[in-house]
């Protein structure tokens, strides 16, 4: 009989009926949308059922990432139009467009030209039966990706553009400084001019990414992030008797542009030894705790957590991880890490080191590996547990 009810329970809490329901009915989450304010209804009526104190953060998000690719491109169009006649202005235009370009590759989280809507944050927690020795914060996405082409991911995706308009400003500048003297014989000056379009066309082309995806359908995200948030309810409902860990588990919206993260930190203003667990595009591929993140700078992960991670990995046959470097988007753990927080990403990457369907139409819930929802959970679940342990020695070996 116990048996029996143990079955049913787990069938009626089974994590790949959460990605149904948020994939599936529920559907596409845009950043501020109702979709992405439904899944946050839906996840904390989940959580308060789970026995967990839950409330809702309220703030204000960019939609989108913003509008930076028109903005940018007009001084490098009037910088050439300035070229042969006024030289001096059509360097200052190149020269101030590189520096709004170094602006933004320094302040990749910067949106411009966005107006903000509502979104929302859901924070819940559990306390220990003792004195909490630790704090650990689990970290799931409520929102999903726009639709990307393989050739937009390679010109939009992470810091890429950033990257790009700064790199092809550097290069304007170096031409419009160029044709400063003179003397140059009209050839050379016309062949100055001409190498000009190449990065002119690649901003302008950039623009047009930008104001397509400002308008791109978005994508049902049943592993970008709707598997994630299955974890993190699954994870929660699991560690329900923690003696010594006060745990949260949060869900972020508009985590695309960071403004979810960015209003969870303001109001919680953790120490610098609490430690953060980021679930993220979870369901199929290869299940991995990620080593090293970041595209411009690496920065490792959190040497503790990843040591507990592969402890729980080796404790448990069923969970079969990997520890990997992640060099793509840019994730919830890779801010926390750039932040000089103690953090750690589990997610599951493909061959290629990306997530699986992401920015794809094809994201939903057939997609899902449904064992890999369990093991994921196993991974978490596990590395708490151990956070927990009588004996988890004081962690003091930051990185």
């Amino acid at each position: 009989m116990i048996h029996r009810e143990q079955s049913v329970r787990r069938l009626r809490e089974d994590p790949l009926d959460v990605v149904g329901r948020i994939a599936g009915e529920i559907g596409p989450r845009r950043p501020t949308s109702l979709g992405e304010a439904r899944a946050a209804a839906y996840l904390d009526g989940r959580l308060r059922r789970a026995g967990l104190r839950v409330s809702a953060d309220p703030f204000r998000a960019p939609r989108s990432a913003g509008a930076a690719g028109p903005l940018l491109a007009l001084p490098a169009l009037i910088s050439v139009a300035l070229y042969y006649r006024l030289p001096l202005p059509s360097l200052a235009l190149a020269l101030w467009g590189l520096a709004l370009a170094i602006v933004l590759l320094w302040w990749p989280d910067a949106v411009v030209l966005a107006r903000k809507r509502p979104s929302q944050n859901v924070i819940a927690t559990r306390a220990s039966s003792s004195a909490p020795r630790r704090r650990v914060v689990l970290l799931a996405s409520l929102d999903s990706p726009p639709e990307m082409s393989r050739l937009v991911r390679l010109l939009a995706d992470d810091v890429r553009p950033e990257i790009g308009r700064a790199t092809a400003y550097g290069l304007l500048a170096l031409l419009a400084l160029l044709a400063l003297p003179s003397d140059l014989s009209f050839e050379l000056r016309r062949a100055l001019w001409l190498a000009q379009f190449v990065p002119t066309a690649y901003l302008l082309l950039l623009a047009v990414v930008d104001l397509w995806l400002l308008r791109a359908p978005t994508t049902p995200g049943a592993i970008s992030h709707a598997g994630a948030v299955a974890v993190l309810l699954a994870s929660a409902e699991e560690l329900n008797a923690l003696e010594r860990t006060e745990l949260w588990a949060v869900a972020l919206g508009a985590t695309g542009s960071g403004a979810g993260l960015a209003d969870f930190l303001r109001r919680y203003p953790f120490d610098r030894e609490t430690l953060f667990v980021e679930i993220a595009g979870i369901g199929a591929g290869n299940l991995s705790y990620v080593t090293r993140e970041g595209v411009l700078r690496e920065r490792p992960a959190d040497a503790r957590l990843l040591q507990l991670a592969a402890a729980a990995d080796a404790a448990d046959p069923l969970i079969d991880a990997e520890p990997r470097a992640y060099r793509r988007e840019r994730t919830i753990g890779a801010r926390l890490l750039r932040a000089g927080r103690r953090a750690l990403t589990i997610t599951c990457l493909d061959t290629d080191g990306e997530t699986p369907h992401r920015g794809s139409l094809d994201d939903t819930p057939a997609a899902i590996d449904a064992p890999m929802l369990d093991r994921a959970m196993r991974l978490v679940a596990g590395l708490v547990r151990q956070i927990d342990a009588p004996r988890e020695p004081k962690i003091e070996d930051r990185r």
